[in-house]
């Protein structure tokens, strides 16, 4: 495919990234609601794919117009040799010439012609190499390098459990909230004259700290200046290492320090419930019920580990059968007694979580995610250095730590 032809193909393909993504968001926008986390993943697959395709066509524009630099600055070759005619460094000679400037001439004129038994023949060719190879004297670096367009990065997990929670907002270093810690119903029958029996409610206050997740990267000056390409999928990485510990920070944060308290290690969690001899998704029900009797919530979501849920997938019926679709089907979207399953490596594998995700926990942004720039940093100013620093101030409430609940054990 030639140089026109790849750039119309990278262009065509250029414009049904963008006219996804942006189909997508204009159905959750018609809807009046937010992107789910499979549509939030699907379109910043197109955008990704977007800013590549445009670095492609960016670079092949470049090339050409390279091409067209020096096309106007090299010299123009050398009429071609007629037949019988030799060259010799870009010179065209004729046969004659060529056959006064060979040995065979030397010769006769040294008179070795007379010489009994003498002989001499020879070719006059077009000056060249011997033997045609890459060294300076030949062919030089005649086979490029095939150099693919673009960059193929590192991948990472998605973002499964962030997106379970519900979002919210909040303009403070710290976030409280009024928790009934118990509630006693005394009410009962009462004889005439009688005195009533008395009930008893407790409240607590609970305070959750806004902590700051952040990351940085140093790039020269002449990065930033020369590959704008570059840097604007360096500012998409920076995003998602803090999307990344964000949410390890809001499932496992262990609270000491400056760690969030995650959902795994909050007090006063449902009882976990251990598999025993019981399938996965057996004891996952079990804890799904537990919850709600202890409660009263109805769970929104279970987190589990893609090994145990391969377990899940590929159980069988005493005829070999899958439960599931099976091998020859397309593969179903996560769902476990009718909750969606977050399939994550961010929880470790054997356990999962079920919980009432978005009615019994909230997620508090004190600002989005934010990429600055900055020389300032050590010696950076004298380098030509500048540090990206990208970060987020994030906190968690959870107003009902029974709604959630372990399942260990699993295979």
């Amino acid at each position: 495919m030639n140089v026109t032809g790849k750039k119309a193909k990278l262009e065509s393909e250029l414009k049904e990234a963008t006219s996804q993504a942006k189909a997508l968001m204009t159905t959750a926008e018609k809807e009046n609601r937010e992107l789910s986390a499979e549509e939030r993943a699907k379109v910043q697959g197109h955008l990704d794919e977007a800013k590549t395709l445009k670095g492609q066509i960016e670079r092949i524009d470049g090339d050409v117009e390279m091409r067209k630099q020096l096309d106007a600055l090299q010299p123009k070759e050398p009429a071609a040799a007629a037949p019988g005619e030799t060259r010799e460094h870009g010179k065209v000679l004729s046969l004659g010439q060529a056959f006064v400037k060979s040995e065979m001439f030397a010769a006769l004129k040294a008179g070795r012609h007379r010489n009994a038994g003498f002989t001499a023949s020879g070719e006059f060719l077009e000056f060249g190499a011997t033997t045609l190879d890459e060294s300076t004297g030949s062919g030089g670096k005649l086979v490029l390098p095939d150099y693919q367009q673009g960059i193929l990065p590192v991948l990472f997990r998605q973002i499964r459990i962030t997106d379970m929670i519900a979002p919210g907002t909040t303009d403070s270093n710290t976030i409280e909230y009024m928790q009934e810690t118990t509630a006693t119903n005394a009410a009962a029958a009462r004889a005439e004259g009688a005195a009533a029996a008395e009930s008893t409610l407790v409240y607590t206050r609970v305070a959750e700290t806004v902590r700051s997740i952040d990351t940085m990267l140093p790039v020269t000056n002449e990065m930033a200046e020369d590959q704008g390409q570059i840097m604007s999928f360096i500012d998409g990485r920076l995003r998602l290492f803090v999307d990344l510990t964000t949410e390890d920070q809001l499932l496992n944060g262990d609270g000491t320090g400056v760690n969030l308290t995650g959902l795994l290690n909050r007090a006063n969690l449902a009882a976990a419930q251990a598999r025993g001899a019981d399938t996965n998704a057996d004891a996952i029900f079990k804890q799904i019920m537990a919850i709600l009797t202890s409660s009263f919530v109805m769970p929104e979501g279970v987190a589990i580990n893609p090994a145990n849920w391969t377990t899940i997938v590929l159980q069988k019926d005493g005829n070999g059968q899958y439960y599931g679709s099976g091998p020859f089907q397309a593969l179903q979207t996560p769902v476990l007694w009718g909750l969606p399953a977050s399939v994550t490596p961010a929880i470790v594998a054997n356990t999962a979580l079920v919980g009432a995700y978005r009615s019994c926990a909230q997620r508090f942004e004190r600002r989005g995610v934010s990429i600055s720039a900055s020389n300032s940093h050590s010696d950076y100013f004298a380098k030509r250095i500048v540090a990206l620093l990208a970060g987020r101030r994030i906190g968690l409430a959870v107003y009902r730590p029974g709604a959630f609940g372990k399942v260990t054990g699993l295979n």
